[in-house]
């Protein structure tokens, strides 16, 4: 008899004991194609807990926001988002990098937590574990958009009701200082890059501000040397089991048609008559595939090659520190310098929008600005 469910109204389910602290819950679920299923659930608790269960499981399946319990773990589902969104709508490299954060960080400490049970305090604490680590603000900010991006897609999915990653906060990145040359300091780099295999593609860096993966992508056939312009339509990056492989940036503002100064036009053509010398010298051997910064034989260049030779060359001569991204940065801080406006440069350097140019440089914006003001003050303060 004590293991008879307890009669309720009709319609408001039925709790029978089912050990020492477990109870069994009967309810009847949502409508589904006409029907509706009888649901059976274990929990365990007192008496009281069984019931206020009970009444939320009806509470829930009355307003339509009812979720069948399922056992799927974040590891299970973060597999399953990498292997059906990430991979059909990301890049190559953009998925190598997710599937990093989840291994690395995300994997090993909310990985085997149940999804429908995973907290904003649980993903909370792993950013707090990230942070005793030594991980930087940044690393953890972008493990937190790519945990809360992909949970998102729990909730779409069916898989959660709300997004727990909502309720989590990452730490601000900090603010960092820019790694820039004055123009001078380029010049004397110039001068000890002679005989560089790289040297070329270091003076097309700082006069387009282009990344590392657009210049070793630019081919030929994107270039237009007598009317001054290249269009920045390919990428070329290293991935891990895949070699060299050659993209598409990933969104409009990235693809972007760049006008070329006197300088570099003039930069271009040295590399393309070094290239067409190598081809007749080479012959059958030549390998090229159309790359505007490529090995002697023709085949395409590493990125890892190009920094490493950037740093021994800065090393050995006791320059400033920089990396090789620095002179992208060298580039957008002269043109800050010049005057040129930040929605210009957005354009030039493939910003998303003017207030990621802003967030980047606009410590060095303010600093001209305040030029500015000093010589419109000056200029409204004449006296005759």
């Amino acid at each position: 008899m004590a293991n008879r469910p307890q009669r309720r109204a009709k319609g408001s389910g039925s709790i029978r004991k089912r050990g020492a602290a477990s109870w069994e819950l009967r309810y009847e679920g949502p409508m589904v194609d006409g029907e509706r299923k009888t649901i059976y659930e274990s929990v365990r608790g007192s008496r009281a807990q069984a019931d206020r269960a009970l009444r939320e499981r009806l509470a829930q399946v009355e307003q339509g926001s009812y979720l069948p319990r399922s056992s799927q773990t974040v590891a299970e589902f973060m597999q399953k988002w990498l292997d059906t969104y990430v991979a059909t709508n990301t890049s190559a490299r953009t998925q190598q990098g997710y599937a990093y954060y989840i291994r690395r960080h995300i994997g090993p400490t909310l990985g085997m937590v149940r999804l429908q049970g995973l907290t904003a305090p649980q993903i909370q604490a792993m950013y707090g574990s990230m942070k005793e680590q030594g991980l930087s603000n940044q690393t953890v900010l972008h493990c937190h958009r790519i945990f809360k991006q992909a949970l998102g897609y729990a909730v779409k999915w069916g898989d959660l009701k709300i997004n727990p990653a909502d309720a989590a906060t990452a730490p601000r990145p900090e603010k960092t200082q820019l790694e820039t040359w004055e123009g001078g300091t380029f010049q004397k780099f110039l001068t000890f890059a002679e005989g560089s295999q790289f040297r070329e593609l270091y003076h097309l860096a700082a006069l387009t501000g282009m990344r590392r993966s657009e210049l070793c992508g630019l081919k030929w056939e994107d270039v237009d040397l007598d009317n001054g312009s290249l269009r920045v339509f390919r990428t070329l990056q290293r991935l891990d089991g895949l070699g060299l492989v050659e993209g598409r940036p990933k969104t409009d503002k990235l693809r972007r048609t760049l006008v070329l100064s006197p300088t570099a036009i003039a930069t271009m053509r040295r590399v393309r008559a070094c290239q067409n010398e190598n081809k007749l010298r080479l012959g059958d051997i030549w390998q090229g595939r159309g790359h505007v910064f490529s090995n002697e034989n023709g085949t395409p260049i590493s990125g890892e090659r190009v920094s490493k030779d950037f740093a021994k060359i800065v090393k050995r001569n006791d320059l400033p520190h920089i990396p090789l991204h620095g002179l992208r940065h060298t580039a957008a801080s002269l043109m800050i310098a010049g005057g040129v406006h930040a929605r210009t440069i957005a354009d030039i350097l493939g910003h998303s929008s003017i207030s990621t140019t802003m967030d980047v440089y606009g410590h060095l914006i303010s600093g001209v600005q305040q030029g500015a003001v000093s010589v419109l003050d000056a200029a409204l303060n004449k006296t005759s």
